[in-house]
């Protein structure tokens, strides 16, 4: 119930309704996890977790606007159009006999008409099919996308069983990334496509343990080629690797990118691109940290926002940490490999401008074969962000961004350095009387 209310209700707006239903998921989810850990209770719960994403299947994405970017770039491109040439404002200037309905009907609701689109091939190949089939429908389109992330999950989940079972760790853990409420509700419920990013880069890491490097290449590109982050990690499997498997590997990672971004290659496509990404990195901003101290501190000195110097440096600063983090590990041991990646994509977190709730999916996966939690616990805090949209006009609430970073940096410094929370809480129940007494 709480999930199909989360899925077919509330508006962006709805703070309420997100917050209280989220709330009460979170807690079910949590309750579940630490009461549940049988084979046969586990089974049970992944083929609910299944169902609950089944249940959204019919529900338009509310909580977000990117369907309709998503939309226009696979309305081009079945029209032959290549998505990367034009930005939706120049379409809509180009020629007014190819701007026909469809478009009419979809530009009002793009969310960054100025930019050139920055989604990989994988992402316009599933645009286009469901255009392709649903031409004249914005909902069954939608509806035919979610069926296509369903199934990716149905595989995420399948293949998380096998991985966890070749480290020998709980099958319950599994539970950590298939009943978790924002990644139920933001792949398929509000349409990432973290869902298809995740499944590859899983099917990746599968190949990789079973050492079959051809097909790790493969599906590393196909991860790459729905959403570009998982290229942060190549550094961390690459230093694994034997000279002859690493050469086999890259020759599929490298060959499979060429192939799928050879239909959309032009003069344009590399200048384009790297434009909306630097736009990305320079523009926009929300739910950050360290950005903003910093944006803070520019305003202090100079009285203005300074993000096209803060955005490009921190970038420059995330691929420094992430390289130093895979020149330095001490241990090639694959349990190392995730814990490495957990904390290089919690750097690009940290040092990023912009970060959207489910930017934290990704994280929730890396922390199953981890003993770090953070990420659970951050995917609970993250919800209370869509407080800004409640707000007439919009305006970000810096309060709920300092709670929810102050919260989730405590708990990642807890467990980097393990200090037992008992502990932690006992010291504080001591504290506060002597606090209130004067001594």
């Amino acid at each position: 119930m709480l999930t199909c209310a989360l899925g077919y209700f509330p508006k962006q707006d709805d703070f309420l309704i997100i917050l209280v239903c989220f709330a009460c998921l979170f807690g079910l989810y949590i309750l579940t996890y630490r009461m549940y850990k049988s084979h046969q209770d586990v089974l049970l719960f992944i083929f609910l977790s299944i169902f609950l994403r089944g249940c959204l299947l019919f529900a338009f994405p509310n909580l977000s606007d990117d369907i309709f970017r998503f939309l226009w770039d696979g309305h081009l491109i079945n029209d032959g159009i290549n998505p990367f040439l034009f930005t939706p404002s120049e379409w809509m200037q180009h020629d007014q006999s190819i701007v026909i309905e469809r478009y009419e009907a979809i530009y009002p609701f793009l969310n960054s008409p100025e930019y050139y689109s920055i989604y990989p091939p994988v992402s316009q190949i599933i645009f286009a099919l469901c255009v392709k089939i649903f031409p004249s429908s914005l909902f069954w389109a939608s509806v035919l996308m979610k069926s296509i992330f369903l199934a990716s999950e149905i595989l995420t989940i399948y293949f998380l069983m096998k991985i966890v079972q070749l480290l020998r760790l709980p099958l319950n853990r599994v539970l950590l990334y298939a009943l978790n409420p924002l990644v139920i509700i933001e792949l398929v419920g509000n349409l990432h496509f973290e869902a298809l990013m995740i499944l590859f880069f899983v099917l990746a890491v599968w190949s990789f343990m079973r050492k079959r490097f051809k097909l790790f290449g493969f599906f590393f590109a196909l991860s790459v080629g729905a959403k570009l982050l998982p290229l942060m990690f190549l550094p961390f499997f690459f230093l694994r690797m034997r000279w002859k498997s690493l050469v086999v590997s890259s020759v599929a990672l490298v060959g499979t990118l060429i192939l799928m971004f050879l239909p959309f290659v032009s003069g344009e496509l590399l200048f384009n691109f790297a434009k909306s990404l630097n736009l990305y990195f320079q523009k926009f901003e929300f739910n950050a940290s360290i950005y903003y101290i910093m944006r803070w501190l520019g305003f202090q000195k100079y009285g203005y926002n300074l993000i096209q110097t803060f955005g490009p440096l921190l970038s420059v600063f995330t691929f420094v940490i992430i390289i130093s983090l895979a020149w330095f590990e001490k241990s090639k041991r694959l349990q190392r490999l995730f814990k490495s990646c957990l904390f290089a994509f919690t750097a690009y977190l940290l040092l990023g401008t912009t970060i959207h709730p489910w930017y934290l999916s990704l994280p929730i996966l890396l922390s199953i074969f981890t003993y770090y939690r953070y990420p659970i616990f951050w995917s609970g805090l993250i919800t209370f962000t869509y407080i800004n949209y409640a707000y007439n006009p919009y305006r970000e609430n810096l309060w709920v961004v300092a709670i929810e970073y102050s919260i989730v940096l405590t708990i990642l410094l807890v467990e980097i350095f393990r200090i037992p929370m008992a502990g932690i809480f006992m010291k504080m129940a001591k504290l506060v009387p002597q606090a209130l007494l004067g001594k």
